[in-house]
């Protein structure tokens, strides 16, 4: 096998070659490296190769075996391996334990190449940092991979694997989806363990997921990893399901609100609403009912309530990680506005959050009540086009926290929405935006209802395909 026939497998089709003994696993490492090699000089989406790729014994029928892939430097860990989390503050850190979702991952038989880059501690929207530089769009390098999860999503855009860790806690999954052209899906609150670190009270708008370049590997890879786990805070009440099964069934038609509306005070840029009214007509043209449609909830000011949660958070994993490292959490460890960020969150009171949680809560009463209308809202991940690296969303771009936060706004008004109620949300990578960049398409669904998103992808997978596209970077250029 060639990079050119390797990069043709999704990663349920490299798992098939190896069953069948057609590819070993080393194999499939080896090629794995060589696409890495090619393009990771364009790219910087690597913080570590393993001398040896990661594995544990799994079961001969696990549904991943041998496929190489790569964990991302922030949330799930493995234990003795580095995360280092994109920060100076926590360079050289070791972790201490296997999360569960990294042993789901495990278990499902992927091998693991390294460790993939993300922005100081996920904290924004484009993977550049000063402790590992920036990691650069596969369609063209002047642009931004995307974040938090951009390394993973350049690494799969570029075909060096078929499918990448990520996680999502105000976008950072389907945002670099989006920039990267893939498919990124936010999965319910409680879909997947946080545990044994963190949890769904203690995290409640984190999720963790991938980067994919098919549908089907995606729901195989929720298949794999929604498992639930000993000890867990919540009940995971959802029945027991597979949604790879999805993609042999019937395609269901849906009744989907498509909003055209801004999402607020910044206007969506005309090419990115000609291609949100183009894939809203390609649905039509496929038996959907489709009706021009904005959620009132919408246009409340939630961003600024997620806002209140994002500074905490951001206090609250700086402080809990300082001690451990021996390192001061100063100017010297920190990016400007990571340092600005921990500064507000220290001011901010339990009173201020359980307001903006309970503010949550009204959002999801009255989106439950739009979900009993209304299978799917759609709505385009980004309302402008991929911003050029060092721009102003950076963490380090001189602008004071209101002013970088105002900018990040212009550009992702809808992804923290999914975070703050906990709904799934999936972008597609059907649309192109300015510039001939990659544009997802942004679907939400009810609580729980990650089938309906599943089965929407992979009909728009077929109507609107993107397989044949390949980006100026790629391991077979």
């Amino acid at each position: 096998m060639n990079l050119e026939e390797y990069s043709k497998y999704d990663a349920l089709g490299l798992a098939e070659l190896v069953k069948k003994g057609e590819v070993t696993k080393e194999e499939l490492a080896s090629l794995a490296q060589q696409g890495l090699n090619k393009v990771d000089g364009d790219l910087n989406a690597v913080v570590e190769v393993f001398s040896q790729p990661y594995e544990e014994d799994h079961d001969k029928d696990a549904p991943f075996s041998g496929v190489p892939t790569f964990i991302k430097d922030l949330g799930a860990s493995i234990a003795g391996l580095k995360q280092e989390q994109g920060s100076r503050l926590t360079e050289g850190f070791v972790a201490p334990i296997t999360t569960n979702f990294a042993q789901n991952m495990i278990d499902a038989g992927f091998q693991f190449m390294g460790r993939s880059t993300c922005p100081e501690f996920g904290l924004t929207l484009t993977t550049e940092s000063v402790a590992k530089g920036a990691t650069k769009n596969p369609w063209n390098t002047e642009h931004i991979a995307g974040g938090s999860s951009g390394g993973s999503a350049a690494l799969v855009a570029s075909g060096v694997v078929p499918l990448a860790h990520s996680n999502d806690g105000g976008g950072s999954t389907r945002i670099p989806a989006s920039c990267c052209g893939n498919v990124g899906l936010k999965v319910s609150r409680g879909r997947i363990s946080l545990g044994p670190i963190a949890n769904d009270i203690s995290s409640p708008i984190i999720a963790e997921g991938c980067n994919s370049k098919t549908v089907r590997d995606t729901a195989a890879f929720l298949d794999a990893v929604s498992k639930p786990a000993i000890g867990e805070g919540i009940i995971n009440s959802y029945k027991e399901e597979s949604f790879l099964s999805i993609i042999n069934d019937s395609p269901k038609k849906y009744k989907i609100a498509v909003s055209l509306d801004d999402w607020g005070p910044h206007p969506m840029h005309p090419e990115i609403k000609s291609e949100l009214e183009r894939v809203a007509e390609s649905l039509r043209e496929n038996g959907h009912q489709v009706e021009e449609f904005t959620p009132e909830v919408v246009t409340m000011d939630y961003f600024d309530a997620f806002k209140t949660i994002w500074f905490s958070m951001a206090n609250f994993v700086v402080k809990m990680t300082a001690p451990v490292t021996n390192r001061e959490a100063n100017s010297d460890h920190l990016e400007s506005i990571t340092l600005q960020m921990v500064e507000a969150g220290e001011k901010i009171s339990a009173f201020d959050q359980n307001l903006v949680l309970g503010m949550a809560g009204q959002i999801n009463n009255q989106l439950g009540q739009f979900f009993e209308d209304y299978d799917l809202l759609l709505s385009p991940t980004f309302i402008q086009g991929t911003p050029k690296l060092e721009s102003s969303v950076t963490l380090n771009s001189g602008k004071s926290l209101d002013e970088w936060f105002e900018e990040c706004s212009k550009l992702i008004p809808g992804t923290p929405l999914s975070n703050m109620t906990g709904l799934p949300a999936i972008s597609i990578p059907c649309a192109v935006g300015p510039g001939k960049l990659p544009l997802g398409m942004h679907f939400f669904a009810g609580m729980g209802k990650e089938r309906i998103l599943i089965d929407i992808a992979r009909q728009l997978e077929e109507s609107d395909p993107w397989a044949g596209r390949t980006p100026e970077i790629h391991i077979t250029k």
